[in-house]
């Protein structure tokens, strides 16, 4: 009796070591999982407050609710001070109306909405916010709320502004050029024609020899001023451009410098005129035209090859000589003022200017247009070779 006494005890006490293993193994998986709990909520906590844009929650009457350490620095704020305040208090007088109406189209709908907003931090000063906003369905807790998200847009606003202003004042410059033009052609051309036809009408019979050939010399000057300016009317806006396209204008340009500059000019152009409008075409052109003084005037080449091509949503410009090194960032070249020049030039259209060099020093400059919307590419090109004489 006392044997098996002892040996119940024995059992009982072994299932009670047992359980009580048992127990500890599951408290140590219990304090692995609250730590891990935790740590994945530090991981949550620093990924919310330090992620690279504002995060806020705003309740139905647009009081920040919650907000990050990111979206309180851009409004220049304490989070505390933040907490509980209409968001309305961070935008800009002009765009009160304009948030007070998206606020609620966006409660009441089922999507994100966006809208871009003149915002003011504590020190007064203004940027240009992105606010992407999601409404929230309400629960047991809480009434219908809306998450923000919102980045801080003034680096591209400014952009968007020099575009806008370079795009004026290439506007403005051309503008001018085709009234020179026209002034040069219609006006001092018609005037100068005029004077030689009152020369030639002296001719017969009421000068001397000596006067005839003086007439004649002068003659020859008036020819030489009337191709000047026709040469400069064209440089100023060449008609062919308007009313040929811009293959036409871009030929003729290169006829004309290798002539005139006695350089050697391969042309790869399609059969098919780009569909450009007018201030993109003439763009194209003067970057063209200055390309080609640059190889000739700074590079001093003696052969130049010009490419216009579309590629997928983009039309590829390249002007060089011979050779197709590797790209080289234009910043970094020390030599490549004028072509910064350039790449501030063609900056409205939204081109991209890249320097191409060899190690023999032959350099290839590309410019890079985009064309929404259209892909593809043109009928195969036919290359022309045009000599100067």
């Amino acid at each position: 009796m006392a044997s098996s006494v002892a040996d119940m005890n024995r059992a009982l006490a072994h299932e009670l070591h047992v359980h009580q293993i048992e127990l500890e193994m599951q408290n140590e998986e219990l304090r692995r999982a609250q730590f891990d709990l935790a740590s994945a909520r530090d991981r949550l906590v620093d990924l919310y407050d330090f992620a690279p844009v504002g995060y806020f929650t705003l309740d139905e009457l647009g009081m920040v609710i919650e907000a990050n350490l990111t979206g309180v620095a851009l409004l220049g704020e304490e989070r505390q001070r933040v907490l509980g305040r209409r968001f309305a208090k961070f935008v800009a007088c002009a765009d009160g109306d304009r948030w007070h109406l998206h606020l609620l189209q966006s409660l009441r709908s089922k999507g994100p909405h966006r809208i871009e907003l003149l915002l003011q931090s504590r020190s007064g000063e203004r940027f240009h916010g992105q606010l992407d906003c999601l409404p929230v369905p309400p629960d047991a807790g809480r009434g219908a709320s809306l998450r923000v998200t919102m980045i801080d847009i003034s680096e591209r606003k400014r952009a968007e502004m020099d575009r806008r202003i370079a795009s004026t004042v290439t506007e403005g410059r051309e503008a001018e050029r085709r009234r020179l033009s026209r002034e040069l052609h219609e006006d001092l051309g018609q005037r100068l024609s005029a004077v030689k036809m009152d020369l030639a009408g002296l001719r017969p019979g009421q000068a001397r020899p000596a006067q005839v050939s003086r007439i004649d010399a002068m003659m020859g000057v008036l020819d030489d001023a009337m191709a000047t300016v026709r040469r400069i009317s064209s440089d100023l806006r060449p008609s062919m451009l308007d009313d040929l396209g811009l293959n036409a204008a871009i030929d003729w340009l290169a006829r004309d410098t290798a002539r005139r500059l006695g350089l050697v000019i391969t042309l790869q152009l399609e059969d098919v005129d780009p569909l450009l409008d007018e201030r993109t075409s003439v763009a194209l052109y003067r970057l063209v035209q200055d390309l080609l003084t640059y190889m000739a005037c700074e590079r001093r080449v003696a052969e130049v090859r010009i490419g216009l091509s579309r590629q997928v949503g983009e039309l590829v410009l390249t002007v060089g000589d011979t050779g197709a090194g590797g790209p080289v960032p234009i910043d970094a070249d020390p030599g490549s003022e004028p072509i910064r020049l350039l790449s501030d030039q063609v900056h409205h259209l939204g081109a991209r200017l890249v320097l191409h060099e060899q190690a023999d020093g032959a350099q290839r400059v590309t410019a890079r247009v985009p064309l929404p919307g259209l892909e593809g590419g043109w009928p195969a090109s036919r290359p022309a070779r045009v000599s100067g004489g």
